[in-house]
Protein backbone atom coordinates (compact mmCIF):
# COMPACT_ATOMS: atom_id res chain seq x y z
CA UNK A 1 0.00 0.00 0.00
CA UNK A 2 0.80 3.42 -0.05
CA UNK A 3 3.74 2.79 3.07
CA UNK A 4 7.43 4.04 3.01
CA UNK A 5 10.15 0.87 3.77
CA UNK A 6 9.11 0.08 7.36
CA UNK A 7 5.76 -0.25 6.47
CA UNK A 8 4.71 1.40 10.44
CA UNK A 9 0.93 0.17 10.67
CA UNK A 10 0.71 -0.50 14.33
CA UNK A 11 -0.09 1.01 17.42
CA UNK A 12 1.25 -0.42 20.17
CA UNK A 13 4.87 2.60 21.16
CA UNK A 14 7.23 0.20 20.33
CA UNK A 15 9.94 -0.39 17.07
CA UNK A 16 7.39 -4.06 15.83
CA UNK A 17 4.88 -1.04 14.88
CA UNK A 18 6.87 -1.02 11.82
CA UNK A 19 5.56 -4.15 10.38
CA UNK A 20 8.34 -4.95 7.24
CA UNK A 21 11.33 -3.69 9.42
CA UNK A 22 10.59 -6.02 12.07
CA UNK A 23 10.00 -9.05 9.10
CA UNK A 24 13.67 -8.02 7.72
CA UNK A 25 15.24 -8.40 11.06
CA UNK A 26 13.67 -11.80 11.24
CA UNK A 27 15.22 -12.66 7.71
CA UNK A 28 18.49 -11.23 8.56
CA UNK A 29 18.92 -13.69 11.29
CA UNK A 30 18.05 -16.36 8.89
CA UNK A 31 21.32 -14.93 6.98
CA UNK A 32 19.21 -13.50 3.84
CA UNK A 33 18.75 -10.29 2.70
CA UNK A 34 15.66 -7.86 2.95
CA UNK A 35 15.01 -5.49 0.13
CA UNK A 36 12.42 -2.78 1.32
CA UNK A 37 11.71 0.37 -0.81
CA UNK A 38 9.85 3.43 -0.24
CA UNK A 39 6.86 4.47 -2.40
CA UNK A 40 7.15 7.32 -4.42
CA UNK A 41 7.84 11.21 -2.85
CA UNK A 42 8.80 9.35 0.91
CA UNK A 43 11.53 11.22 2.67
CA UNK A 44 12.79 8.23 4.44
CA UNK A 45 14.03 8.71 8.35
CA UNK A 46 12.18 13.15 8.67
CA UNK A 47 9.45 13.80 10.74
CA UNK A 48 6.32 12.64 10.09
CA UNK A 49 5.40 16.41 8.91
CA UNK A 50 7.99 16.21 6.36
CA UNK A 51 7.59 12.54 5.14
CA UNK A 52 5.81 13.72 1.70
CA UNK A 53 7.22 15.48 -1.12
CA UNK A 54 3.43 16.00 -2.51
CA UNK A 55 5.08 16.88 -5.98
CA UNK A 56 6.13 13.32 -6.29
CA UNK A 57 3.89 11.53 -4.26
CA UNK A 58 1.03 12.67 -6.40
CA UNK A 59 1.98 11.46 -9.38
CA UNK A 60 1.85 7.69 -8.64
CA UNK A 61 -0.82 5.49 -9.82
CA UNK A 62 -1.73 1.82 -10.65
CA UNK A 63 1.15 1.52 -13.53
CA UNK A 64 3.95 3.91 -11.65
CA UNK A 65 3.15 1.19 -8.71
CA UNK A 66 4.08 -1.69 -10.98
CA UNK A 67 6.64 -0.15 -12.28
CA UNK A 68 8.93 0.46 -9.23
CA UNK A 69 8.48 -2.70 -8.33
CA UNK A 70 9.68 -3.76 -11.52
CA UNK A 71 12.66 -1.39 -11.00
CA UNK A 72 13.67 -2.77 -7.43
CA UNK A 73 13.33 -6.14 -8.76
CA UNK A 74 15.57 -6.11 -11.40
CA UNK A 75 18.22 -4.73 -9.48
CA UNK A 76 17.94 -7.45 -6.93
CA UNK A 77 18.50 -10.15 -9.40
CA UNK A 78 21.09 -7.58 -11.40
CA UNK A 79 24.87 -8.65 -11.54
CA UNK A 80 25.81 -5.39 -11.40
CA UNK A 81 23.20 -4.97 -8.50
CA UNK A 82 22.49 -7.47 -5.58
CA UNK A 83 23.35 -10.42 -8.08
CA UNK A 84 20.44 -12.48 -5.87
CA UNK A 85 20.44 -16.34 -6.29
CA UNK A 86 16.52 -16.40 -4.75
CA UNK A 87 13.93 -13.81 -4.62
CA UNK A 88 10.87 -14.23 -2.93
CA UNK A 89 8.23 -11.73 -2.60
CA UNK A 90 6.71 -10.84 0.55
CA UNK A 91 3.54 -8.95 0.00
CA UNK A 92 1.09 -7.25 2.74
CA UNK A 93 -2.69 -6.25 2.00
CA UNK A 94 -2.53 -4.24 -1.47
CA UNK A 95 1.04 -5.19 -1.95
CA UNK A 96 -0.06 -8.43 -3.61
CA UNK A 97 -2.10 -6.47 -6.24
CA UNK A 98 1.04 -5.25 -6.81
CA UNK A 99 2.87 -8.51 -7.50
CA UNK A 100 -0.10 -9.34 -9.46
CA UNK A 101 0.21 -6.80 -11.56
CA UNK A 102 4.12 -7.42 -12.35
CA UNK A 103 3.14 -10.92 -13.14
CA UNK A 104 0.49 -10.09 -15.81
CA UNK A 105 3.12 -7.78 -17.48
CA UNK A 106 5.77 -10.91 -18.22
CA UNK A 107 8.10 -10.35 -15.83
CA UNK A 108 10.11 -13.36 -14.75
CA UNK A 109 9.00 -15.44 -11.92
CA UNK A 110 10.56 -15.37 -8.28
CA UNK A 111 11.04 -18.08 -6.74
CA UNK A 112 7.63 -17.75 -4.37
CA UNK A 113 5.14 -15.16 -3.12
CA UNK A 114 4.11 -15.19 0.62
CA UNK A 115 0.89 -12.49 1.11
CA UNK A 116 0.17 -11.16 4.63
CA UNK A 117 -3.70 -10.35 4.22
CA UNK A 118 -3.32 -10.07 0.62
CA UNK A 119 -6.15 -9.15 -2.06
CA UNK A 120 -6.97 -12.32 -4.43
CA UNK A 121 -9.86 -10.69 -5.63
CA UNK A 122 -10.94 -7.98 -7.47
CA UNK A 123 -10.27 -4.41 -6.45
CA UNK A 124 -13.82 -2.96 -7.15
CA UNK A 125 -15.40 -6.22 -5.29
CA UNK A 126 -12.95 -5.91 -1.83
CA UNK A 127 -13.84 -2.13 -1.33
CA UNK A 128 -17.45 -3.15 -2.19
CA UNK A 129 -17.61 -5.72 0.62
CA UNK A 130 -15.43 -3.44 3.05
CA UNK A 131 -17.98 -0.50 2.41
CA UNK A 132 -21.22 -2.46 2.55
CA UNK A 133 -20.55 -5.81 3.10
CA UNK A 134 -18.07 -5.95 6.39
CA UNK A 135 -20.80 -4.90 9.18
CA UNK A 136 -23.80 -7.49 8.21
CA UNK A 137 -20.79 -10.10 7.84
CA UNK A 138 -19.72 -9.18 11.18
CA UNK A 139 -23.41 -9.15 12.72
CA UNK A 140 -24.11 -12.16 11.95
CA UNK A 141 -20.64 -13.60 13.42
CA UNK A 142 -21.87 -12.06 16.82
CA UNK A 143 -25.06 -13.73 16.29
CA UNK A 144 -23.34 -16.97 18.32
CA UNK A 145 -27.04 -18.80 19.16
CA UNK A 146 -27.52 -18.57 15.56
CA UNK A 147 -31.55 -17.21 16.59
CA UNK A 148 -31.44 -14.55 13.26
CA UNK A 149 -31.41 -11.56 16.17
CA UNK A 150 -27.93 -10.27 17.35
CA UNK A 151 -28.44 -8.91 21.04
CA UNK A 152 -26.06 -6.17 22.80
CA UNK A 153 -25.00 -8.23 25.06
CA UNK A 154 -23.78 -10.52 21.98
CA UNK A 155 -21.99 -7.34 20.02
CA UNK A 156 -20.56 -6.62 23.40
CA UNK A 157 -19.26 -9.95 24.26
CA UNK A 158 -18.27 -11.12 19.95
CA UNK A 159 -17.46 -7.64 18.17
CA UNK A 160 -14.18 -7.79 19.18
CA UNK A 161 -13.67 -11.51 16.92
CA UNK A 162 -15.06 -9.37 14.08
CA UNK A 163 -13.82 -7.61 10.75
CA UNK A 164 -15.64 -4.29 11.98
CA UNK A 165 -14.04 -4.21 15.85
CA UNK A 166 -10.92 -2.40 13.94
CA UNK A 167 -12.99 0.71 14.30
CA UNK A 168 -12.61 0.39 18.56
CA UNK A 169 -15.88 0.74 19.00
CA UNK A 170 -19.37 -0.94 19.56
CA UNK A 171 -21.23 1.99 19.88
CA UNK A 172 -22.91 2.04 16.33
CA UNK A 173 -23.72 -1.97 16.87
CA UNK A 174 -25.29 -1.33 20.08
CA UNK A 175 -29.45 -1.38 19.33
CA UNK A 176 -31.56 1.16 21.74
CA UNK A 177 -34.14 -1.85 22.21
CA UNK A 178 -31.60 -4.11 22.54
CA UNK A 179 -30.96 -6.49 19.41
CA UNK A 180 -31.05 -6.49 15.93
CA UNK A 181 -33.63 -8.41 14.08
CA UNK A 182 -32.52 -9.87 10.99
CA UNK A 183 -34.77 -7.35 8.68
CA UNK A 184 -32.74 -4.28 10.22
CA UNK A 185 -29.38 -6.27 9.69
CA UNK A 186 -30.66 -6.61 5.77
CA UNK A 187 -31.47 -2.95 5.98
CA UNK A 188 -27.54 -2.32 6.92
CA UNK A 189 -26.35 -3.60 3.28
CA UNK A 190 -29.25 -1.11 1.48
CA UNK A 191 -28.22 1.92 3.81
CA UNK A 192 -24.45 1.45 3.27
CA UNK A 193 -24.86 0.51 -0.50
CA UNK A 194 -26.29 4.18 -0.84
CA UNK A 195 -23.64 5.66 0.51
CA UNK A 196 -21.42 3.20 -1.70
CA UNK A 197 -22.68 4.68 -4.52
CA UNK A 198 -22.27 7.90 -3.83
CA UNK A 199 -18.67 7.75 -2.91
CA UNK A 200 -18.30 6.08 -6.13
CA UNK A 201 -19.81 8.39 -8.20
CA UNK A 202 -18.21 11.36 -6.48
CA UNK A 203 -14.50 9.47 -7.03
CA UNK A 204 -15.34 8.72 -10.67
CA UNK A 205 -16.32 12.06 -11.59
CA UNK A 206 -12.79 13.52 -10.08
CA UNK A 207 -9.92 14.09 -13.27
CA UNK A 208 -7.81 10.98 -13.65
CA UNK A 209 -4.45 13.26 -12.73
CA UNK A 210 -6.40 14.85 -9.50
CA UNK A 211 -4.61 14.37 -6.19
CA UNK A 212 -5.61 12.40 -4.16
CA UNK A 213 -7.04 12.57 -1.15
CA UNK A 214 -6.13 16.54 -1.83
CA UNK A 215 -3.74 19.40 -2.59
CA UNK A 216 -2.58 19.76 0.36
CA UNK A 217 -2.33 15.63 1.19
CA UNK A 218 -0.97 14.08 -1.89
CA UNK A 219 -1.02 10.44 -1.80
CA UNK A 220 -1.48 9.38 -5.18
CA UNK A 221 -3.32 10.71 -8.81
CA UNK A 222 -7.16 10.15 -8.40
CA UNK A 223 -6.95 7.33 -11.15
CA UNK A 224 -5.25 4.79 -8.01
CA UNK A 225 -8.75 5.60 -5.58
CA UNK A 226 -10.99 5.32 -9.08
CA UNK A 227 -9.91 1.79 -9.83
CA UNK A 228 -10.84 0.69 -6.52
CA UNK A 229 -14.30 1.09 -7.96
CA UNK A 230 -13.70 0.00 -11.52
CA UNK A 231 -11.19 -2.56 -11.49
CA UNK A 232 -13.37 -6.01 -11.60
CA UNK A 233 -10.07 -8.16 -12.71
CA UNK A 234 -10.00 -10.97 -9.69
CA UNK A 235 -6.16 -10.32 -8.61
CA UNK A 236 -5.99 -14.57 -8.31
CA UNK A 237 -5.81 -14.47 -11.96
CA UNK A 238 -3.10 -11.89 -12.25
CA UNK A 239 -1.02 -14.02 -9.91
CA UNK A 240 -1.76 -17.15 -10.96
CA UNK A 241 0.78 -16.29 -14.16
CA UNK A 242 3.65 -17.85 -12.40
CA UNK A 243 3.43 -21.00 -11.41
CA UNK A 244 5.72 -20.88 -8.28
CA UNK A 245 5.03 -21.49 -4.80
CA UNK A 246 2.93 -19.50 -2.91
CA UNK A 247 1.70 -18.93 0.49
CA UNK A 248 -1.19 -16.62 2.07
CA UNK A 249 -1.61 -15.84 5.46
CA UNK A 250 -5.39 -14.17 6.47
CA UNK A 251 -6.50 -13.72 10.22
CA UNK A 252 -9.91 -14.82 10.77
CA UNK A 253 -10.75 -11.44 12.09
CA UNK A 254 -9.34 -9.35 8.58
CA UNK A 255 -10.89 -5.60 8.43
CA UNK A 256 -9.94 -5.89 4.65
CA UNK A 257 -9.31 -9.00 3.10
CA UNK A 258 -12.31 -11.59 4.43
CA UNK A 259 -10.51 -15.26 3.89
CA UNK A 260 -13.10 -16.74 2.43
CA UNK A 261 -13.45 -14.22 -0.16
CA UNK A 262 -9.90 -14.24 -0.92
CA UNK A 263 -9.68 -18.37 -1.07
CA UNK A 264 -12.73 -18.27 -3.75
CA UNK A 265 -11.43 -16.11 -5.75
CA UNK A 266 -8.29 -18.41 -6.40
CA UNK A 267 -10.60 -21.32 -6.79
CA UNK A 268 -8.24 -23.96 -8.36
CA UNK A 269 -5.82 -21.62 -10.16
CA UNK A 270 -2.76 -21.92 -8.11
CA UNK A 271 -3.46 -26.03 -8.10
CA UNK A 272 -1.03 -27.84 -5.10
CA UNK A 273 1.16 -25.05 -5.69
CA UNK A 274 -0.11 -22.74 -3.32
CA UNK A 275 -0.78 -22.89 0.69
CA UNK A 276 -3.53 -21.10 2.01
CA UNK A 277 -3.91 -20.13 6.44
CA UNK A 278 -6.25 -18.76 8.51
CA UNK A 279 -4.72 -17.95 11.94
CA UNK A 280 -7.25 -17.91 14.79
CA UNK A 281 -7.61 -14.67 16.41
CA UNK A 282 -5.80 -12.38 14.15
CA UNK A 283 -6.33 -9.46 11.92
CA UNK A 284 -5.01 -7.74 8.76
CA UNK A 285 -1.42 -7.91 9.65
CA UNK A 286 -1.54 -11.03 12.06
CA UNK A 287 -1.72 -9.05 15.13
CA UNK A 288 -4.54 -8.73 18.04
CA UNK A 289 -5.89 -6.01 16.46
CA UNK A 290 -8.24 -6.71 13.57
CA UNK A 291 -6.25 -4.05 11.35
CA UNK A 292 -3.16 -2.93 12.77
CA UNK A 293 0.09 -5.03 13.49
CA UNK A 294 1.95 -5.06 15.32
CA UNK A 295 2.54 -8.85 14.26
CA UNK A 296 1.98 -12.13 16.15
CA UNK A 297 5.69 -12.63 17.27
CA UNK A 298 5.38 -16.67 16.17
CA UNK A 299 3.63 -15.89 13.28
CA UNK A 300 6.42 -12.85 12.33
CA UNK A 301 9.32 -15.65 12.76
CA UNK A 302 7.17 -18.19 10.71
CA UNK A 303 7.42 -16.01 7.52
CA UNK A 304 10.95 -15.25 7.98
CA UNK A 305 11.30 -19.01 8.06
CA UNK A 306 8.89 -19.90 5.22
CA UNK A 307 10.63 -17.03 2.74
CA UNK A 308 14.21 -18.94 3.85
CA UNK A 309 12.72 -22.37 3.60
CA UNK A 310 11.55 -21.67 -0.17
CA UNK A 311 15.20 -20.84 -0.89
CA UNK A 312 16.17 -23.91 0.22
CA UNK A 313 18.06 -22.72 3.84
Amino acid sequence: GLFDRDARFGRSGTPRDAIFADLAQRMNARGHTAVRYDRRGVRYGVPPAEMLDNAIAGTSTTTSQREDLAAVYDWSRARDGLNARCIVFVAHSEGLLHVARLAASGAHAPNGVIAIGGLLESPSSVVRWQMTGRDVYSLHLMDVDHDGRVTNAEVEANLGETPSSFADTAAPFLQPDGAWSAEEIAQVEQVQTTLYEQARTEALAQDDNAPYPNATISMARYSWWKSWFTDDTPTAQLLARWRIPMIFHYGSKDSQTNYARQREAAGDLFGNRATFIEHPHRGHSLGDHALFGPMDETLADQIASEASATCGA
